[in-house]
């Protein structure tokens, strides 16, 4: 058999998908005559086997050997994506485009390398380019709606995905991104229609059960999430934020125990998972459990030094144990990593009225109202503080903003009730203290 013959046997067989019978005649081909289409072809089936470095040195062979081939060029730079090499990638997609500036593969593939390097703009450019060459190309136009996310241009990204639809309405992917867009723009409806469709097409890929279950999360759809992430955790059994997520519910639902089991298992996939500690740390709080609690709040706080809604929470737990001071010390570090928290505010307005810093607390008080001015129940802190420095008349008129805003909410009435006390109108009194004693 003559060394062509060869060649195209192993030619043939890498086509065929037996990538070790091709490397087999490729060995004797480069044997008898090494030659850059022989380390070319040979390069491929490693690289189709996953041996991307030996990938890589018969593509090296093959451009020594002929420093003008593209494909090997573009096939390099495959490997140095697989290998999490993007500049080195970048670089070959360029020469190939140099020496081939109609390779609409090359675009797409140096598109791709410029988003993992977050080079959006540019990643943007080669895909427009690639669909100059050839606009019917589905997966450059959901590429690109990926990349118009973002940069927030959410508008131009849902026209992509709904181009790339167009093309073609069996593209999974496609309806999964515009999915999640349409969820992040509030169109709930819309991100349901989506993540059904997407289902109907792959009902066994996980994620999508994931996706389809955040959306159902923000329909307060708790038991219908909790399906969707059983069915995740199913197909893939090590996904740790869908036991987080899960447990979230759990949490939601007042079935603490449910919601640390599922925590549990998030730390067991990843032991250092911030939030399934801090979420834990939540849910061994609604059970009185403080000092658990604080462990995993301290925990939470070690894999993410900037957790201020963990220093809060924490912060909360000394508070219930006593240790006002370390409680103060928790919500002004929460304040330090993020002076927009409300909460952090509100948790050191109550503190500092613990400890008798009262108008130390109406300024925290006052501050959480301005981040959040629907607040009922700061009004009704704010108003108790002012009760307690013997401005009556202030106090009312935060009860009365707090029950105007929360008809419900019987401490307030409870609190409304003893200040009217105070200033003699006993006949409101009753009412209000009977008002919050049915509402309780």
């Amino acid at each position: 058999m003559s060394l062509q013959n060869i060649l195209e046997q192993g030619i043939n067989k890498l086509r065929q998908g037996d990538y070790k019978s091709a490397i087999k005649s490729l060995n004797q081909v480069l044997n008898l005559e090494p030659n850059d289409l022989g380390y070319y072809n040979r390069g491929q089936a490693y690289y189709y086997l996953g041996e991307y470095r030996t990938a890589l040195n018969d593509f090296n062979y093959a451009l020594e050997i002929n420093p003008n081939f593209t494909n090997a060029y573009l096939n390099r730079g495959f490997v140095y994506f697989d290998l999490e090499l993007p500049e080195e990638a970048i670089a070959d997609f360029s020469k190939a485009i140099e020496l081939n500036p109609e390779l609409t593969i090359a675009y797409i593939s140096r598109g791709l390398s410029q988003i993992y390097l977050g080079e959006i703009t540019a990643a943007i450019a080669d895909y427009e380019q690639a669909l100059r060459l050839d606009p019917q190309q589905p997966e450059v136009y959901n590429n690109r709606g990926m990349a118009r996310c973002y940069l927030g241009d959410f508008q131009g990204a849902i026209a992509d995905f709904n181009q790339a639809i167009e093309l073609n309405p069996n593209f999974v992917e496609a309806y999964n991104n515009r999915g999640n867009l349409r969820l992040q723009l509030g169109d709930r409806t819309g991100a349901m229609a989506d993540m059904q469709t997407a289902l109907d097409l792959a009902p066994n890929l996980g994620r999508l059960y994931y996706n389809r279950a955040l959306v159902k999360q923000t329909n307060d759809d708790r038991s219908g999430a909790i399906t969707d992430y059983n069915h995740s955790l199913d197909i893939n059994f090590s996904d740790a934020e869908a036991y987080n997520n899960r447990g979230n519910i759990y949490n939601l639902m007042g079935n603490y125990q449910a919601a640390i089991e599922n925590y549990n298992q998030a730390i067991k996939i990843n032991p250092q998972k911030a939030n399934a500690f801090y979420n834990r740390g939540l849910a061994y709080y609604y059970q009185g459990n403080f000092s658990q609690a604080i462990e995993d709040f301290n925990q939470a706080i070690t894999y993410k030094p900037d957790y201020a809604a963990a220093y809060n929470n924490r912060g909360l737990a000394f508070r219930v144990q006593g240790n006002l001071q370390k409680a103060l010390e928790d919500f002004n570090q929460a304040l330090k990593q993020n002076p927009q928290l409300a909460e952090a505010y509100i948790s050191r307005g109550l503190v500092r009225s613990d400890l008798g810093d009262k108008q130390g607390a109406i300024k925290d008080f006052n501050q959480a109202l301005e981040l959040n001015p629907d607040d009922a129940k700061t009004y009704n802190n704010r108003g108790l503080v002012y009760y307690k420095l013997g401005d009556t008349r202030q106090a009312i008129a935060d009860f009365n903003k707090a029950l105007k805003l929360n008809p419900n909410l019987n401490s307030a009435y409870i609190n409304r009730g003893l200040a009217r006390f105070a200033i003699g109108d006993k006949l409101g009194a009753l009412e209000d203290v009977d008002q919050g004693l049915r509402t309780a």
